[in-house]
């Protein structure tokens, strides 16, 4: 083997239901691209009984290594009932689960986490590993809620992009244009004016009157300017609104009918008006937490 390890799709899986949810969505974009599929489960010791600093009971490793390859073993042979095609992988990892997710997927394409895994406090899990891998995953992230599971016939709407102009909403652009083409699906644009937090926060602000739709939209179209001729297959539409930015993507198309109902949700992992230090934005983590189809989460490559 030549040692070159080609960009694959990779999944979190706990055994859970949500996460087999998330597990079949994975493996039907990893059919999409031509690629193979990567499951991982990680595992630590039980904190019943165990005392930091001293090793665990002989034999409790072991058996929870066999744990670990039993969900895995059936979330592959349930995967491949519906995808024989599909090549797919396995990584029993002895370390957290967040962190092992993160680091199996260092060279993904794609890296899907189920919004909901094991626990009793949905909240609780959904912030330690869903947040925690779409904050720290050099891929884009694509977080799965349980209302996403695979019908019959796959979903036909349009995907929905956020676009703020912030350099990480222009690395989630180039990823829906490129998943709008592969799924042969009209692109929405969208960006969201919140004329309140536009006028407090802006140098002059008190000298701004209100935003014009005309500028708006010439605003946008400069967003996608370039996207657009690369990818002539792919019919867009923009679409501007005003409000609170995650409040209005969330509730985008709710009353459509069915078959314009948008199938995927891309945004960027920053935007503007974020605080540098953070990983992720305040509208990516309220729509991770409250959307009902898959947020993707895109960030631009950094040299460092």
């Amino acid at each position: 083997m030549s040692g070159i390890q080609l960009p694959v799709v990779a999944v979190g899986v706990d055994g859970s239901a949500e996460s087999m949810v998330a597990a079949r969505w994975a493996a039907q974009e990893a059919t999409r691209r031509h690629l193979s599929l990567t499951l991982i489960n990680g595992f630590i010791e039980p904190l019943s009984g165990y005392h930091p600093g001293y090793p665990p009971a002989p034999g409790v490793v072991e058996a929870m290594h066999t744990v670990s390859r039993d969900v895995l073993g059936a979330a592959v042979s349930e995967l491949r009932d519906r995808f024989p095609e599909l090549e797919t992988r396995t990584a029993s990892v002895h370390a957290d689960p967040r962190r092992a997710i993160v680091d199996a997927a260092a060279r993904a394409a794609l890296t899907v986490v189920g919004s909901r895994g094991r626990g009793r406090i949905p909240e609780v899990i959904l912030g330690s590993v869903a947040l925690y891998v779409a904050s720290h995953a050099r891929s884009p992230v694509a977080v799965v809620p349980p209302t996403a599971d695979l019908g019959p016939a796959p979903p036909v709407g349009p995907i929905l992009l956020a676009v703020d102009g912030s350099g990480d909403s222009q690395a989630a652009v180039g990823f829906a244009f490129d998943e709008a083409s592969v799924r042969h699906s009209t692109l929405v644009a969208v960006t969201v004016w919140d004329d309140l937090v536009y006028r407090g926060f802006t140098k002059g602000a008190g000298l701004i009157g209100p935003l014009e739709d005309d500028e708006e939209h010439a605003f946008l179209a400069e967003q996608l300017a370039g996207w657009v001729d690369k990818y002539p297959d792919v019919s867009v539409r923009q679409v501007v609104l005003r409000g609170q930015p995650a409040k209005r993507l969330l509730g985008y198309g709710r009353d459509l009918p069915a078959e314009h109902q948008p199938q995927l949700l891309i945004v960027g992992s920053r935007g503007h008006g974020g605080v540098a230090g953070l990983l992720l934005g305040s509208v990516s983590q309220h729509l991770i937490c409250g959307s009902r189809i898959p947020v993707v989460v895109v960030r631009r490559e950094r040299t460092n």
